[in-house]
């Protein structure tokens, strides 16, 4: 079949898709096709949202988030005790929730909800409170797709179930760390001074790169040696910069964990100096690693211990042959 007829073909399930939509919402004889009548859901009028997976009943605390606020802020309970929520999430959240009036309602049949994944055994329930009162109640399907990039909705007590658009997964965690800060490193550039990176078990081994180097007016970084600078290798250092701009960590340790660790003689360290008059103080990481292919990783400015995967970590927290510039391609 050509390109043009599968195109054609594509069109016509469509048109059929939406039109047996159509159909079915007028058979039913409901012409209320988007929700509307809710609460206000707004993020300086709702007290507390509990966010918790259906599977494991209304009374249980496990798979459940809460957030509540006080204030201007939100703060989330989490076995480290409660913490200020990370606000990219919180802003995801309050967008998407803005789309909850006016979603399209694209099932009325409580069959279909097992398919959407939002019946009550595989759903996410989101509650909104106000005071000690319920504002609203929703449950959400737990099936998103990088395709559709579309979720269901289906508020409490009603059977008809609606769509927003939804760019991301997880906007709704019913896990209390998916609401923690998971940056663990975060400076521009134009405030570092040099970077040391340490390896305390290998006879404390250092060496330092100097990300801010310049020649002719294009970016050098060089290799800072006791015994002279020298141009360091721009991939590895590229690489390192990306990480010292912005190292995001993929969960956090557990309180056992942590208890476990020592972070007395890490296996490599990176120290990132920032420069003077710097409103941002100079940061230590810390990494041990784990022996399911993890890392440890402490930023001794922060609380947190966090976890990142071992392939992240390796693509700059190498050996010093690694940032050596190859002899063959020096300028």
């Amino acid at each position: 079949m050509k390109g043009r007829e599968v195109g054609y073909v594509l069109l016509a399930l469509i048109i059929l898709g939406v039109a047996g939509v159509i159909v079915k919402l007028v058979t039913t004889g409901n012409n209320d096709q988007t929700l509307t009548g809710l609460l206000p859901l707004h993020s300086d009028v709702i007290d507390e949202v509990t966010i918790r997976t259906t599977e494991f009943g209304p009374d249980s605390t496990e798979g459940t988030a809460k957030l509540s606020r006080l204030g201007e802020d939100w703060s989330i309970k989490t076995e480290a005790g409660s913490q200020i929520a990370f606000q990219p999430y919180l802003d995801r959240m309050w967008e998407m929730i803005s789309r909850f009036d006016g979603a399209q309602l694209i099932s009325t049949n409580p069959n279909s909800h097992k398919k959407m994944l939002i019946d009550d055994r595989a759903g996410i329930e989101v509650i909104f409170m106000l005071g000690a009162s319920v504002q609203e109640k929703f449950t959400i399907g737990s099936g998103w797709s990088s395709d559709i990039r579309h979720c269901f909705i289906r508020r409490a007590g009603n059977d008809y179930v609606y769509t927003v658009p939804c760019q991301y997964e997880n906007i709704f965690n019913p896990s209390s760390n998916g609401w923690r800060n998971p940056v663990i490193v975060s400076i521009a550039r134009e405030e570092i001074n040099l970077v040391t990176i340490r390896y305390p078990k290998q006879n404390n081994e250092f060496f330092s790169i100097d990300l801010n180097g310049q020649t002719n007016g294009v970016w050098t970084p060089f290799l800072v040696l006791t015994e002279g600078n020298e141009y360091a290798n721009p991939y590895t250092a590229d690489t390192l910069l990306r990480a010292v701009n912005g190292l995001v960590a993929s969960g956090f340790a557990s309180k056992e964990e942590i208890d476990a660790i020592n972070f007395d003689i890490p296996d490599a360290s990176i120290l990132i100096k920032t420069r003077e008059g710097s409103q941002i103080p100079t940061q230590r990481v810390l990494f041990v690693k784990n022996s399911d292919g993890t890392y440890y990783v402490k930023n001794t400015n922060k609380a947190d211990v966090f976890k990142l995967e071992a392939d992240v970590i390796e693509t700059f927290v190498l050996p010093l042959d690694s940032y050596i510039f190859p002899e063959e391609t020096l300028p």
